[in-house]
């Protein structure tokens, strides 16, 4: 089977809408506080988008979550 066949199928998986609303959150909230708009302790700021980002890496290869 060519690659461009087995790419098109989608090979992956997609996480399910709640995970990536949840990374989405995480993401909006490292980006309001990094351009002053909103007041967020700097620890929170810098791990909330290394967790939503590794949240959603690891939604991509867990089954289901």
């Amino acid at each position: 089977m060519p690659l461009e066949v087995f790419m098109a199928r989608g090979s992956g998986n997609a996480p399910k809408q709640i995970t990536w609303l949840i990374c989405l959150v995480l993401y909006v909230v490292a980006l309001l506080a990094h351009f002053g708009v909103a007041k967020i302790g700097g620890s929170v700021a810098y791990w909330s988008w290394i967790i939503g980002f590794g949240l959603l890496l690891l939604a991509t290869q867990v089954r289901g979550l």
